[in-house]
């Protein structure tokens, strides 16, 4: 996560994937619920502010968490996509991964 980033500079960008939370609360969400559905259902510009608040390793670290299981709740071109995506920008985890 950066140093100066605080959750509420993420929620104005993410609300409307979390409608049926109110919006104080989403600061209590879990990393993993916000990584999902912000990759699952958020547009580039909701995916760049994931990046800027946790940092593309830490994304990559709780994605690849999260599909290294047999079951998933992302969709398989999404997966597919990310992998390729994180394979080739988070070297860092992906190095660690495979050696």
């Amino acid at each position: 996560m950066k140093q100066n980033a605080n959750i509420q500079d993420l929620t104005p960008m993410i609300k409307h994937l979390f409608w049926w939370v109110p919006e104080k609360e989403i600061a209590s969400l879990s990393h993993d619920a916000i990584v999902e559905s912000v990759l699952s259902n958020g547009n580039e510009h909701t995916v760049k502010q994931l990046f800027d608040y946790y940092g593309i390793e830490k994304v990559a670290e709780i994605f690849n968490r999260q599909t290294s299981g047999q079951r998933t709740n992302y969709r398989p071109r999404t997966v597919h996509f990310f992998r390729q995506y994180f394979h080739r920008h988070a070297q860092k985890h992906s190095d660690s991964k495979s050696g």
